[in-house]
């Protein structure tokens, strides 16, 4: 047995039980006894590349990494198939009027209408390329219009057009209509008008004649020299599972149904190329929160990876995916479900510390160290009993940040006073949650869990009730300004007593006075977030007046 068979000998335990590690498995087995491997992705920049494309990029890398966990040499492939159609402006874009002009040419030649790129392609390219290694993420891209044009897929192009015979009924098998007895196994785009409306010839060997039927161009190229010649998608696929070696690849639910793409691929990859596709995870759509339908580039208002970089730590980003099989669908959310995620994630990393007991409960918590392993930016594998690191719970640093107004610095001096961070790595953790924590409450929290403390003191008439509860808390705040909460908390509950009010009808008067409305984060925890200090002014300005 090969070191690498011993290897992933060694890591076929349960511990390796994620759906990515099943995938690798599979596709090892395919290829047992070959060297390095190729995995791939690939997508179209007819527009935003959004988070529902982001899911492919985020398969691949879950299985490269278990394949690498088992001893293998993985190549990741990214494809941009920028060698597509332009066919729809999408909405909020600027300058829609000079896109229009440019419909029906290839997206890699439309001009970038931002003014940033080289073509429309390349913009939308960049933006997404440059979200990816803060995820840790770092495949070799690929420009499709480059390796067209530069003539590298001529032996794949020509075999496609002596094989025509057999992709015509390869494809007619799942076509309503059949294909012209003429057709070619060829696309491309007019050397002079840049259109796709073409007519093509082809003599034989490797010379490939056409007529563009929008401007009347006719020509001939030599597929060995390049040009703008390609093939149709559904050739073009299968071509370069061959020509790239790739032994993994995924695809979206509207490309793995009976007769789609996957299918057709597979077919025209064996008889046609004489190879074999590749292993195969079908993925399903995301969607974002409070939208229906799949996310669309057309939309123009669709969420990219960059907008979930704002929100969600990149390790907790790839933890949303990790933690999905690939068939489900799931939803990207922004409103207060973004607190919910927060709690999920930090609860399953305290499972992932939990030491082994013997209970059935230990299987729940190796799952959670593989997601998390396969969630680190860095690949780091959690021991079993290891203690938790410090990170600072979303819930409570969004009370502490809007208490100091936003001011992380201020709000980390605050953690540090209570003792819950001394280190510079557990100062990274902090800094990195509460951007993403302060830019949440700024641009998506609901206007009702918003607010900003008081920065001078109002006064409020009190009945005697009410004067009588306020002077018990300022006298305990000023008392003890840096009490605990869980010290705060009984003589919270004996501030009505003697008196016609509750907690319930006393704390909007406390809330008034300390941030300007009835009601807010739990009042104890507000307290003593801002200290004793800073609420005693606030609140015995009332207890002056008459």
């Amino acid at each position: 047995m090969s070191p690498k068979a011993d290897a992933r000998a060694e890591k076929s335990d349960s511990y390796f039980s994620h759906w990515a590690d099943h995938a690798a498995r599979r596709t090892l087995e395919a290829h047992e006894g070959e060297g390095r491997l190729t995995v791939a992705a690939g997508i179209t920049p007819s527009g935003v590349v959004h988070v529902g494309n982001f899911r492919e990029v985020m398969s691949v890398d879950l299985v490269a990494r278990a394949m690498r966990d088992q001893g293998v040499d993985v190549r990741f492939i990214y494809s941009w198939d920028d060698f597509d159609v332009f066919r729809k402006v999408p909405q909020g874009v600027p300058q829609p009027e000079m896109l229009d002009e440019n419909l029906r040419r290839s997206v890699a030649d439309v001009p970038d209408p931002f003014g940033q790129q080289d073509s429309y392609a390349s913009h939308f390219i960049a933006l997404f390329e440059e979200s990816l290694p803060a995820l840790g993420i770092e495949p070799e891209f690929i420009r499709q219009s480059r390796r067209y044009r530069a003539g590298e897929y001529a032996e794949g192009i020509r075999r496609a057009l002596e094989e025509r015979e057999a992709l015509r009924t390869i494809l007619n098998a799942h076509r309503t209509q059949p294909l012209a007895e003429n057709w070619l196994p060829l696309a491309g785009f007019c050397e002079t008008c840049g259109r796709d409306e073409i007519t093509f010839v082809w003599p034989g060997e490797w010379i490939v004649e056409y007529e563009c039927r929008t401007c009347g161009h006719e020509a001939s190229l030599d597929l060995r020299e390049g040009g703008s010649v390609k093939l149709p998608w559904r050739v073009d696929w299968p071509m370069r599972w061959c020509h790239e070696g790739v032994a993994f690849e995924p695809g979206g639910k509207d490309h793995s149904s009976a007769g789609g793409s996957y299918d057709t691929g597979k077919e025209i990859v064996e008889q046609v190329y004489r190879g074999e596709a590749p292993q195969y995870v079908a993925y399903d759509f995301i969607r974002v929160k409070g939208r229906g339908g799949k996310i669309s580039s057309s939309s123009g208002d669709v969420v990219t990876v960059a907008d979930c970089l704002a929100i969600y730590e990149p390790e907790m980003l790839r933890w949303i995916f990790a933690s999905q099989r690939p068939g489900s669908e799931f939803q990207i959310s922004f409103d207060l479900d973004v607190i919910k995620l927060y709690e999920d994630f930090d609860r399953a990393r305290r499972l992932a510390h939990e030491a082994h007991d013997g209970s059935k409960a230990d299987k729940k918590r190796e799952i959670a160290r593989r997601t998390f392993e396969l969630s680190s930016v860095t690949a780091k594998r959690i021991e079993p009993g290891s203690p938790v690191p410090f990170i600072a719970a979303f819930r409570g640093l969004s009370v502490v940040l809007q208490a100091y107004d936003g001011d992380i610095d201020r709000s980390l001096a605050r953690y540090e006073i209570l003792g819950k961070i001394s280190t510079d790595e557990e100062r990274r953790i902090f800094r990195q949650r509460a951007e993403c924590c302060w830019r949440w409450i700024e641009e998506y929290a609901p206007e009702d869990f918003r607010y900003r403390m008081r920065t001078n003191a109002v006064t409020r008439a009190l009945s005697p009730d009410q004067r009588k509860a306020m002077e018990r808390l300022v006298w305990v705040l000023r008392d003890q300004p840096n009490i605990s909460e869980v010290d705060l908390i009984p003589h919270m509950q004996g501030l009505c007593e003697g008196t016609d009010l509750t907690l319930k009808t006393f704390c909007p008067i406390a809330y008034d006075l300390l941030i300007g409305r009835d009601r807010g984060p739990k009042l104890t925890t507000l307290l003593t977030t801002i200290s004793g200090d800073r609420a005693v002014p606030l609140l015995s300005l009332s207890l002056q007046s008459d």
